[in-house]
């Protein structure tokens, strides 16, 4: 459906100052001030069932985060205990960030059932922004943005994750996976 805007309507003088829609802009923001400033009373004194207010408290309340939420990076894990990742290092170009080490397995020549893997696989979350970029840049679906944003840590060298911290069975993050696959799957150029 498209959408066309008449470049030729004039605005009036009044609407030119911008005054009413300051206006309108005041009261909206002065009236939710109030309703969240006020609005916990009737919840405390039993009044109404649910509060009125959207606040979170926190450690007694968790929000359930959409699938596209995205929180920590996290390596898939095979049903095998594996990781899926293949050492290609195509997750660590693409960080922007730079957070990311990988270090390649050596295969020793023999049929193995995996070809590379990856012995070394690290995040320092101490400096990862989240981006989401190795979750984009991955060819074998290894590596997916969790749910999970409680990693704060009082020292800084427990935010570097090892490759068993990383790890998640695919199981967990079937939903992850759907959307990726959902989203992604339109940009095959």
């Amino acid at each position: 459906m498209a959408y066309y805007v008449n470049r030729g309507s004039e605005m009036t003088w009044w609407e030119k100052s911008y005054i009413p829609e300051i206006i309108k802009g005041m009261w909206l923001t002065t009236r939710r001030f109030f309703h969240n400033l006020f609005g916990f009373i009737p919840f405390f004194l039993g009044t109404e069932k649910n509060r009125r207010i959207m606040t979170v408290y926190y450690p007694e309340e968790q929000v359930q985060y959409p699938v596209a939420y995205r929180g920590r990076p996290v390596l898939a894990q095979n049903e095998d205990g594996q990781p899926a990742c293949v050492a290609c290092g195509l997750c660590e170009i693409a960080c922007p960030a730079y957070c990311i080490h990988i270090e390649p397995g050596q295969n020793s020549g023999k049929q193995n059932q995996y070809e590379r893997w990856p012995d070394v696989f690290n995040i320092d979350y101490a400096i990862c922004i989240f981006c989401g970029n190795c979750e984009e840049a991955c060819p074998e679906e290894a590596i997916f943005m969790s749910d999970e944003c409680e990693i704060s840590m009082l020292d800084r060298k427990q935010m570097l994750y090892t490759k068993e911290q990383l790890l998640v069975p695919v199981a967990d993050l079937q939903k992850r996976i759907e959307f990726t696959r959902n989203m992604y799957a339109k940009w095959n150029y």
